[in-house]
């Protein structure tokens, strides 16, 4: 057995024209549709036809509009009777309390290394597959066989190179990228 539906009456200028959907055609006074029209006493009539006005057929659908349209009508109890008989059809809940999932715990992250190749990582956060990025917003990318040399710096902001003993030392924001014995060291300057 299935449970009730809704049932919309249709309704058409008596002059013909689009056929409208309404909750019910009433005995007298005006008539509103779905759509919205609002067609006046004795200018309609009520059809056996299926409704062709696209407006009243998408809306046909939506069950907010429908209950609105119920009680501009002074149907809302109707609707309410028809509710009730829904009711009726739907499983009954379960008086069962639901099971208790464990919530899963991710595993915690692995420690990042006090060092990846020429970066110190101290202070640096992970920004992608080798891209990092510094407190004040410096973001240095690595590059190379896995990720340990250093490839470049991007920074809006004041940027400072110095010559030093072994290469040019440069200064972004926060970050300092200087020669090392090993090549370059990229680190978050000490303060």
């Amino acid at each position: 057995m299935s449970a009730p539906r809704v049932r919309l009456e249709s309704v058409q200028r008596k002059t013909g024209g689009r056929v409208h959907l309404t909750p019910r055609v009433p005995r007298s006074g005006p008539v509103t549709t779905l759509c919205g029209k609002t067609i006046a006493p004795g200018a309609y009539v009520a059809v056996e036809k299926e409704a062709d006005c696209a407006i009243c057929i998408r809306r046909s659908t939506d069950a907010g509009r429908i209950s609105s349209a119920f009680f501009a009508q002074d149907e809302g109890s109707e609707l309410l009777r028809l509710s009730l008989e829904q009711a009726r059809f739907r499983k009954p809940a379960t008086n069962a309390l639901p099971k208790l999932v464990p919530k899963s715990v991710p595993p915690p992250p692995a420690p990042v290394p006090e060092r990846i190749g020429e970066l110190v990582t101290r202070g640096f956060k992970a920004a992608g597959n080798g891209v990092w990025r510094s407190p004040a917003g410096v973001v240095v990318r690595m590059g190379g066989e896995g990720r340990t040399r250093f490839a470049e710096l991007t920074f809006q902001g004041t940027t400072l190179v110095t010559r030093a003993e072994h290469g040019l030392k440069l200064r972004a924001g926060d970050v300092e990228v200087a020669p090392s014995r090993a090549g370059l060291e990229v680190r978050i300057r000490p303060e």
